[in-house]
């Protein structure tokens, strides 16, 4: 996991200094310490200021604050957190993910045929993008549905949009819960694929395609008069779109 160029290292150093992730020592009573403990990646020669420099790409790539990954508590002096302990889950789980980029920039990458110019390399903000769980919006919304309902969804999908709408965090585009809502009708479950195809719409009122999956997810509950229905709304919208135009030919001319 690498960090952003605002980091206090610029990202060249950086690729070449790190291999996971390390610690200040604990309770020196001033923050940055005088020297580091616990640094099982990171070259000795690493500093206290480098050190710094780094959590803050860290935290900065993750939307997140110290006590993330250390122990201490919020609005606390920094002097008072314990930086060295490994307890949290998520200090653990960082060096793996280091450990990970790393990787992956230095053999993977690396064995890229004719490798063009300035290479490309993964960092913290190729995955994560401002968010700790690097999750994408429709498994979100999936998650939500599962666990509450239409209503849920509809909740979690408003807070993200209105939190993170603008940024790189999640792809707010209309392609984003379509791709979900599919997932879910391919493995049956064609309420919740609905659900999410509904929410999609409100979103997207005036797109021709979020209603043609909706006549399709119609068609496979067998509700022929609703997917009608939706195919027409979408041929109303988009009086050229093919997909609509197809599905009505094929549906108005079955028999009664």
């Amino acid at each position: 996991m690498i960090w952003p160029r605002r980091c206090a290292l610029g990202c060249g150093k950086v690729l070449t200094l790190l291999a996971g992730l390390a610690a200040p020592a604990v309770a020196q009573n001033r923050f940055p310490p005088d020297s580091l403990r616990n640094l099982k990646v990171l070259p000795a020669t690493t500093t206290p200021r480098e050190i710094v420099g780094i959590m803050r790409g860290f935290a900065s790539a993750l939307g997140v604050r110290c006590q993330h990954c250390h122990v201490g508590e919020e609005g606390r002096p920094l002097e008072t957190f314990d930086f060295v302990t490994d307890d949290k889950r998520t200090k653990r789980t960082a060096r793996l993910m280091i450990q990970m980029v790393q990787d992956i920039n230095q053999r993977t990458l690396a064995e890229i045929p004719e490798r063009p110019t300035p290479n490309v390399a993964v960092t913290c903000e190729t995955c994560h993008r401002g968010v700790a769980r690097p999750a994408p919006l429709g498994q979100l919304i999936a998650e939500a549905l599962a666990a509450g309902g239409p209503d849920s969804a509809r909740q979690a999908y408003r807070a993200l949009r209105e939190r993170y709408y603008g940024r790189a965090s999640y792809d707010f585009g209309e392609p984003s819960l379509v791709g979900t809502a599919l997932d879910l009708a391919r493995d049956g479950r064609l309420d919740e694929a609905l659900a999410v195809l509904r929410l999609n719409d409100e979103q997207f009122p005036t797109s021709a395609n979020t209603m043609n999956n909706i006549g399709d997810v119609y068609l496979a509950r067998r509700d022929t008069v609703a997917a009608l229905e939706a195919y027409r709304t979408a041929l109303r919208r988009d009086s050229t779109d093919v997909v609509a135009r197809l599905r009505l030919r094929g549906l108005e001319r079955r028999p009664p």
